[in-house]
């Protein structure tokens, strides 16, 4: 300071008395009056040097500010984001009691670990019912293919049979119809005989009665000496002829008439063995009816395998879900990560669906950007970006863009905007942007779902 100004200690004090601090105060303040008028006239290296500063500050105020300004046109940013990841909520297939918890909150575990088990003893239970289940209708199906073959064969011989009889008493029909025929022929020629033979016995008749006439005549003529005696011989020839002429028509008629009779006999009897030939084959037909029905019982018995075939796919998917529920007893990691929010005790009673606990993968994170649309011009899928966590003030973490949501955070919220109704005031929407971290970054497992952070992603 300069040698002009009063030292503190030629300064007395202004509460020493009030007539002598009146005087101290006044002169201390006219000798500080005199101080600035002389500082105000004469340079002081201080306010150079104070000068400097502040410009060397306004020049580095200006370079920042242009330094900022240009990185904002290669980096957008926003402090709406928070860590997101797969958390894997594990719950029961199956209803039980709890007989062993072997995890505990916030445990790291690896995939495939158990965590839980439920009392498996009714599920045992029903994997052996299942089992003997199983084993019946595999039984079932043995027996069913079994008999397969052998109705085959039978009812294949007794077809064969019964179309060999139908064949044979076919046939026989048939020599029996002709035979039938032949002898209504044959009759038809005895009758004709019969006939012709009447006919010859009508003719004979009429020459033995004529020639009765004539000998008779001669006889009169004779005993009255008209006619000579060879005359009357010749009549009683011809008489005697006649007579033996009507006795060999008769003897014919009576040899025709007996074999129209034994004809149609014969015809009748024929006719009989057609009768019995037609039952025969309507019998054959039965036979064949019954073989082809027993031939269909092949179709019933295979029917009955495939009926059995599919009882013992039943058994056998029954027996699969048994062992399935008994699996499901020993509840498993379905992936790696840490326990959280454990909700299960031992001796608890759950049921399917119940939430136990969860696991959050700390190996697979991604940020979740909400920016809004205007700084979404430029951002596309691969670029760098970096992440600060709140948590850990100064720890950068690197990654990269992965996609850009299909549509606004708006539009999947549970009531979305309706512009069209009422007054429209327009509004910058917010996106979301999925930023997945680089390999490694989380290593130390320092990230959780759930972390507020500060993604900057760079446009270049």
């Amino acid at each position: 300071m300069s040698a002009d100004v009063p030292r503190a200690d030629e300064v007395r004090s202004p509460i020493a008395t009030p007539d002598i601090a009146a005087e101290n105060g006044s002169r201390w303040a006219r000798e500080f009056h005199a101080w600035q008028l002389r500082s105000h006239h004469r340079p002081s290296w201080t306010r150079v040097l104070v000068l400097g500063v502040l410009g060397l500050v306004l020049l580095g105020a200006i370079a920042y500010g242009i330094y900022l300004w240009r990185y904002s046109l290669t980096h957008v940013s926003t402090d709406d984001a928070f860590m997101a990841g797969h958390i894997a909520a594990v719950s029961p297939r199956i209803s039980g009691i709890t007989v062993g918890v072997l995890v505990n909150d916030n445990q790291d575990v690896k995939a495939g670990d158990v965590l839980v088990r439920l009392d498996p003893r009714d599920y045992q239970v029903a994997v052996v019912q299942a089992e003997a289940a199983v084993e019946a209708a595999r039984g079932d199906l043995e027996n069913a293919a079994a008999s397969v073959p052998l109705a085959d064969e039978s009812t294949r011989s007794l077809l064969e049979e019964a179309n060999a009889s139908l064949a044979a008493s076919g046939h026989g029909r048939q020599i029996t119809e002709h035979d039938l025929e032949q002898k209504r022929n044959d009759l038809a020629a005895k009758q004709a005989a019969v006939s012709a033979a009447q006919a010859a016995v009508r003719a004979a008749e009429s020459d033995h009665e004529r020639t009765k006439l004539d000998r008779d005549r001669a006889r009169a003529l004779f005993g009255k000496e008209l006619v000579a005696r060879q005359d009357l011989d010749h009549a009683e020839a011809a008489f005697g002829s006649a007579e033996a002429m009507l006795d060999v028509a008769r003897h014919r008629l009576a040899q025709a008439r007996d074999d129209a009779a034994q004809a149609a006999g014969a015809v009748r009897s024929q006719e009989s063995a057609v009768a019995q030939a037609a039952e025969r084959v309507a019998q054959s037909r039965a036979a064949m009816g019954n073989a082809q029905s027993q031939r269909q019982q092949v179709k019933v018995r295979r029917a009955q395998v495939d009926a059995s075939r599919g009882r013992l796919q039943i058994a056998l998917a029954n027996l699969q879900q048994a062992q399935l529920n008994l699996d499901y007893a020993t509840i498993r990691a379905p992936i790696a990560g840490r326990v959280t929010k454990k909700a299960v005790e031992l001796g608890q009673v759950v049921s399917p669906g119940q939430p136990l606990l969860s696991i959050v993968d700390l190996d697979d994170l991604w940020v979740i950007a909400n920016y809004k649309e205007t700084e979404l011009t430029r951002v596309r899928p691969g670029q760098a970006a970096t992440v600060e966590v709140d948590t850990y003030p100064g720890k950068v973490f690197k990654g990269h863009v992965d996609s850009i949501q299909g549509g606004s955070g708006a539009v999947f919220s549970l009531l979305p905007p309706e512009n069209a109704s009422g007054n429209y005031v327009k509004i910058v929407q917010r996106i979301p942007v999925k930023i997945v971290l680089d390999r490694g970054e989380n290593a130390g497992h320092l990230l959780v779902p759930g972390m507020s952070v500060v993604p900057e992603i760079s446009l270049r």
